[in-house]
């Protein structure tokens, strides 16, 4: 009668598994990444802590690999202009938004927020565009929204 060596037994099977287990979490990871809905973080506020926060899930997903945008309303537009009130202190936060695009995220800011924020569409930081109706409609078309 043949004797089963249960040590080795155990191990293959542990690396058996381990060698599934990480070639399924890579094929989901890469099925998400080609499936997974957009990422819009709509942004209506420039204080600091709110949009630090705002900013830093953004930049994360994005590192993850999800389609990400920045979506700037209200008082959110102080942050993707290239020269913010001075008053307001956004200079770090103006730098987050310019790596974010940098890093491959888009940003998309409300024209009518600009223009009231007393800002032009040259204002915009190199990369942002202006949010026009066909642009929203397409962004939010199967988009999961966080709201900051």
């Amino acid at each position: 009668m043949p004797t089963i060596d249960y040590t080795r037994m155990l191990k293959l099977l542990v690396i058996l598994s381990v060698c599934l287990t990480t070639s399924f979490l890579s094929a989901s990871y890469a099925y998400a990444k080609v499936i997974g809905n957009p990422l819009v973080y709509h942004l209506s506020s420039d204080e600091p802590w709110r949009a630090t926060v705002a900013i830093s899930d953004a930049t994360t997903q994005l590192k993850l690999g999800h389609n990400v945008t920045l979506l700037l309303s209200v008082e959110g537009v102080q942050i993707g202009v290239k020269h913010s009130h001075h008053y307001l202190g956004l200079d770090l936060l103006t730098r987050n938004v310019t790596n974010f695009i940098a890093d491959g995220g888009k940003v998309i800011i409300c024209e009518v927020c600009l223009r009231i924020a007393g800002y032009n569409n040259s204002d915009i930081l190199d990369g942002a565009v202006i949010g026009r109706p066909e642009i929203l409609s397409n962004l939010l078309t199967n988009a999961t929204v966080i709201d900051y």
